[in-house]
């Protein structure tokens, strides 16, 4: 009699994944956005993960949560100089970190991917997304790329993947960025949240 073997679950449609708090910060405005976003209930197509701030492991990280992807990967980060929600549409590839990272590096004008292009544009409709928060009230803007330390390492880190390991004739996968506000008065947890999951509905 030949075994029955239990089909594998189903990847999730989209991987959702936030920084963890850093710089010795109690909290990260990113992961408390993802937290909103997970206890308004998330269908069994949506996953999230938490990153840490930590160069070293990134790429080894990002390209494993984006092989859980099959239509889009979001990544949260939080931005002390942001009035408003951004959404990124390009990552570089650069490391120039102003602070260390929570292992204590803090590398200086190295690429993120040794020989990898200068840059990457986000694969997700960055400014359609950016008019539909808009038209549903949320203070948002679209922005150049991601800067230089951890978020912008996990941006370049994914597209990178996905432009290497994207089998020929494969459809793209939709790979963004959101930086959220990181301090008072702009930081608001409920309003990040709200956007977040008005991203991973439309790209869900």
């Amino acid at each position: 009699m030949t075994p029955v073997t239990a089909e594998p679950p189903p990847l999730p449609s989209v991987v959702v994944a936030a920084f963890e708090p850093f710089e010795g910060r109690a909290e990260n405005r990113a992961l408390a956005a993802l937290r909103r976003l997970e206890a308004a209930g998330l269908p069994a197509s949506v996953a999230t993960a938490v990153l840490p701030v930590a160069f070293a492991e990134l790429p080894s990280l990002v390209p494993a949560l984006l092989a859980r992807a099959r239509r889009a990967l979001v990544l949260v980060g939080e931005s002390g100089e942001a009035s408003r929600a951004r959404i990124e549409r390009v990552a570089v590839n650069l490391i120039d970190a102003r602070v260390e990272d929570n292992a204590g590096a803090r590398p200086i004008d190295v690429p993120v991917v040794p020989g990898g292009p200068g840059a990457y544009f986000a694969t997700w409709p960055a400014r359609a997304l950016c008019e539909a928060a808009r038209a549903a009230g949320c203070d948002v803007e679209l922005s150049a790329h991601a800067g230089t330390f951890a978020c912008n390492a996990a941006l370049y880190l994914a597209l990178h993947a996905e432009e290497v390991a994207r089998p020929a004739g494969a459809a793209e996968r939709a790979i963004g960025f959101l930086h959220v506000p990181a301090n008072p008065p702009f930081a608001n947890d409920e309003a990040a949240g709200r956007l977040l999951r008005l991203l991973v509905g439309a790209l869900a």
